[in-house]
Parts: C-alpha cells; sequence; structure tokens
C-alpha cells in the first residue's frame, strides 16, 4: 500500500475542494500520477463521493481562513469582491506543512504582496491597506517575545512607521465600520505611527 500517495490524496481532497469534485466526477482518472493500488483508489473515489466530504472542506476553508481574517481584517474587508478568487488561487498552490494549519496568514500575506508589486490588484486602496496590516502584525509579533518590564517602559516602547497615499482617517474608518470606501479619497503622504497602548495596538498620524 503508497501510504505516503494515499494520506496525500485524501489531504489534498479535503484541502482543495476543486480537487475533490474532480475526484468524484471523474473518479480513477483524477489520480493519475499518485502511487495507489486500484483498491486505494477506488476508497478514495467512495471518499470522495459520500455526503459528507463538501461539509469537510467548507470546515477546512473555514480553518484556513481564520488565521488570515484574524490578521488582515481590513484588507481582508476591502477586497471582499475579489477574495474568493484570491483564495481559490493561493489554496491552489499552497498546502499547509502541519495539521494546526499554522502559516496561513503568512502565504496569504505571499502572495498579496507579488500580485500587488506586480500591479495586479485593482483596488486603488489595497497596497496601503495591506502594509498598514502588515506593520501592525510584524509589532504584534516582536512585542510577543519582548519582556514585560520593557513593555511596561514607556520610553522603551516599540512603534512602526506606515504611510499612506490615501487620507488614513476616512481609509481605515470606512473599513472598520465594514463600508466600501469611498471613491477618491484626498491623495497625499500620510505617515501614520503603530503602538501599543495597553493590550491595543493605535494608528496615528505624525
Amino acid at each position: 500500500m503508497a501510504l505516503r500517495d494515499f494520506q496525500q490524496v485524501l489531504s489534498g481532497m479535503t484541502l482543495d475542494v476543486r480537487f475533490a469534485s474532480a475526484v468524484r466526477k471523474d473518479g480513477a482518472l483524477a489520480l493519475t500520477g499518485y502511487d495507489l493500488t486500484s483498491l486505494e483508489q477506488e476508497r478514495l473515489v467512495d471518499v470522495a463521493r459520500q455526503p459528507g466530504m463538501d461539509l469537510n472542506c467548507a470546515l477546512s476553508r473555514g480553518n484556513r481562513f481564520a488565521p488570515i481574517i484574524e490578521m488582515f481584517p481590513l484588507t481582508c474587508e476591502l477586497l471582499k469582491p475579489d477574495l474568493r478568487e484570491l483564495l481559490d488561487e493561493l489554496w491552489n498552490c499552497h498546502r499547509p506543512d502541519n495539521y494546526q494549519l499554522q502559516g496561513e496568514e503568512d502565504a496569504f500575506a505571499g502572495l498579496l504582496a507579488e500580485k500587488i508589486a506586480r500591479g495586479e490588484m485593482q483596488n486603488p486602496y489595497a497596497g496601503e491597506v495591506f502594509q498598514y496590516e502588515s506593520a501592525c502584525l510584524e509589532l504584534a509579533r516582536s512585542l510577543r517575545y519582548t519582556p514585560v518590564e520593557e513593555l511596561m517602559d514607556q520610553a522603551t516602547g516599540s512603534f512602526r512607521l506606515t504611510h499612506f497615499q490615501h487620507d488614513p482617517q476616512i481609509l481605515l474608518s470606512a473599513l472598520e465600520k465594514r463600508e466600501v470606501p469611498p471613491d477618491g479619497i484626498q491623495a497625499g503622504d500620510y505617515a501614520v505611527r503603530i503602538t501599543l497602548q495597553g493590550d491595543a495596538l493605535v494608528a496615528e498620524l505624525v
């Protein structure tokens, strides 16, 4: 029994709804390229055609999306019209390497950074909102390993600076209210300082 390939296919069907659909529709033909016996192929096709497979895929996508929306809530809100397509692209090329599904937010950030750099994001605010939340995440991660006594020392407080090309007060306020940012937000160079105040990250214009 080719246990490794069997487990890879089983995991792949759970993580990739399109792969599961292909196995359900095409049967063993969709498993070409895997080192599987005919009995293993038959078992995997049976699994793909079980009524609960769609639910497994939905739960898997929800679990993978949870850390992304937690770390990049405003970016996800901004890109809501294109988010499903973006996640499909991500999950088509990225497979988690651990059962805890850790690292999904970093994989999402990597893909989005590449698309922004190539000019593939149509939303005019995507780059600056993503950059802002990336700075927040970087600061939060750095503070995770900072001794408590240093965090209490105001003179030692860590911070990050990020820049917006549109008024961040208007842009972020709309996204925090889950509203579509208005067109034509005043352009400029807005520097924003992100600091830790209590247990919250606070952004201020400087």
